[in-house]
């Protein structure tokens, strides 16, 4: 992450927004938990960010205006605006049409683009929501690291996002017994607010580029979090949809070319994810992980 941010311009604010810092993750994957640490250097072990993620967004936010952005607030894309084939720009929701050489669709697992575009969805695995919460306090059992336990019902990941704050996630299997909110293990701390719920679906777009457009993160493909790289490849997918963008609108690159090279690499991306988690579910004894099912002409769900 960090020489990404780098190119960003924004990795000296990162300190700002982190919470705690930790050299590794505890995790028990059907086995007894142990340390698997993130590895050193001639600097010493590397340490992984616990950020606040509101803050985080506000930096790369502030980044992208002193750049030069318009960032517009409370204002909706109602459709995309479309010339045959291609996309040329969007309606907000109080009618204003915007013109647009290239939209990028960044907006999470809404998918609003490919919705009213009709583009298909694939679904890699069985419908799945992450609940998550915060705790006010810190559990002991992660104020060394954070925790990620699986067992045959699901998995739970704890961590300490900062002095006095706890953050967990639960997933729990199709069938399985869905259990207490907070864990257990986070019973005797209060909590902060009620839990919520996230889409979790292992899930691909038919198409993640065409004329005049691009999904970018989880508007293109989703796996759960267990992957760990749910804001690593919202950053790498903006960054190259912005760079073939450039390429083609300000340097003449041929765009059909430059569509196809980004799906792939979103599907080759995607695909490396599905390869390696999809045995650590078969191991909790979990079914219909990695297996192709029927494309769909929508999103599975949105976030709720």
């Amino acid at each position: 992450m960090e020489p990404l941010l780098a190119q960003l311009g924004v990795a000296h604010r990162l300190p700002e927004v982190t919470g705690a810092r930790f050299p590794g993750v505890r995790v028990g994957w059907n086995a007894p938990p142990a340390l698997q640490p993130f590895g050193e250097d001639a600097g010493g072990p590397w340490l992984g960010y616990q950020v606040n993620r509101r803050a985080f967004d506000a930096v790369l936010l502030a980044r992208a205006e002193a750049l030069g952005a318009e960032v517009r607030f409370r204002c909706g894309l109602r459709t995309p605006l479309c010339e045959g084939d291609a996309v040329v720009g969007a309606e907000t929701d109080i009618g204003e049409r915007i013109a647009a050489r290239m939209l990028i669709d960044a907006g999470g697992p809404a998918a609003w683009l490919s919705r009213r575009l009709g583009v298909a969805w694939e679904r890699r695995s069985p419908a799945l929501t992450v609940r998550y919460g915060y705790i006010d306090g810190v559990a002991p059992a992660v104020a060394e690291s954070p925790e990620l336990i699986a067992d045959a019902d699901g998995w739970r990941w704890t961590a300490r996002v900062s002095d006095g704050l706890t953050q967990w996630a639960r997933l729990t299997l199709p069938g399985r017994p869905a259990g207490r909110e907070p864990p257990d293990t986070l019973a005797r701390l209060p909590p902060l607010g009620p839990a919520r719920g996230a889409d979790a679906t292992w899930r691909i777009a038919e198409r993640t580029a065409g004329p005049g457009w691009f999904l970018t993160g989880e508007a293109a493909s989703s796996v759960d979090p267990t992957s760990s790289k749910g804001v690593l490849k919202a950053l790498t997918s903006g960054l190259f949809a912005g760079r073939t963008t450039a390429a083609v609108l300000t340097r003449g690159a041929p765009a059909p070319q430059g569509a196809a090279a980004y799906d792939r690499w979103v599907r080759r991306g995607f695909e490396g994810d599905v390869a390696v988690l999809a045995p650590l579910y078969a191991a909790l004894g979990a079914e219909g992980f990695g297996t192709i099912a029927s494309p769909r002409r929508a999103p599975l769900r949105s976030r709720p």
